[in-house]
């Protein structure tokens, strides 16, 4: 739950437009868009199991140049 957490914590602006955006334009757009909410969540736990660790650090290598 530490790496869901560290991630909200690094990124929660960026998941605010993701669902706001698509609850927005699904409502005034077309309900298609309403497909932001299932990419989100299955992007959201991808990246917070890749990127942190079980005790919610970032794991070695990542985002290294």
């Amino acid at each position: 739950m530490k790496r869901y957490r560290a991630l909200l914590r690094d990124t929660w602006w960026l998941w605010l437009i993701i669902f706001g955006g698509g609850a927005l334009a699904g409502s005034l757009i077309h309900f298609s868009f309403f497909s932001a909410f299932p990419i989100g969540l299955f992007t959201f736990f991808y990246f917070g199991l890749m990127r942190y660790d079980k005790d919610g650090n970032e794991t070695e290598g990542f985002g290294e140049q």
